[in-house]
């Protein structure tokens, strides 16, 4: 439904723009002076719809770009064969990756934060592993 009116808005602005609306009304006609206004708030109203579809598409984008990050770093800790065996929560926002879970020791946490960080597209890795203490 939001997709159908702001397609309306745009083709409303496009076609209203277009239209020489002060020769057609005459600029002192209250007529004229009302329908301007009208034209410039679906202008407006057509280019919060623009913005507010590419602030959509970029935030689908980041998503689809978390979600294959998390999946590399789950694949990397996998196939390591020293890793693989922890079962270690991951998300992905931006670059930065949370890890969570539980691990044999403090050295096993650094190893898997040394795996993870050397996954590309990792900028930063924010371990929240545990592990018992002695």
């Amino acid at each position: 439904m939001r997709i159908r009116a702001s397609i309306f808005a745009i083709v409303a602005t496009a076609i209203l723009g277009a239209l020489p609306m002060e020769r057609a009304f005459g600029q002192d006609s209250t007529a004229g002076q009302e329908m301007h206004k009208g034209g410039e708030a679906v202008e407006n109203a057509g280019s919060a719809a623009g913005k507010s579809v590419e602030h959509v598409y970029h935030a689908s984008v980041d998503q689809m770009s978390d979600a294959a990050l998390t999946t590399k770093v789950k694949s990397a800790l996998w196939r390591n064969e020293r890793t693989r065996k922890y079962s270690i929560h991951v998300e992905s926002d931006q670059g930065k990756v949370t890890i969570d879970g539980a691990v044999r020791s403090r050295k096993s946490a650094k190893y898997v934060q040394a795996v993870v960080a050397a996954v590309e597209g990792v900028h930063k890795v924010d371990n929240k592993l545990t592990w018992p203490s002695s």
